[in-house]
């Protein structure tokens, strides 16, 4: 289903879009999309960083296991 959003562009705009042949709105609706799509995957990304902002410190594996072995040699 399609609804309508308008927007107030500049005449001088318009005239130019008016040159070529071009479905407008399915640019502007392939752009929006696009926009969408970045704006979800930043939001996704910002919570992925509060979550791991909220885990607790833990000591870094690799350095521990280095440790024990050269420890038990």
């Amino acid at each position: 289903m399609k609804t309508v959003y308008s927007l107030r562009i500049d005449k001088e705009l318009r005239e130019e879009m008016e040159k070529y042949d071009i479905k407008w709105n399915e640019e502007i609706e392939e752009f929006i999309r696009k926009r969408i799509e970045e704006l979800k995957k930043e939001e996704a990304m910002r919570k992925l960083h509060e979550i791991i902002s909220s885990l607790p410190e833990t000591e870094p594996i690799g350095a521990k296991l280095v440790t024990e072995d050269r420890d038990n040699n």
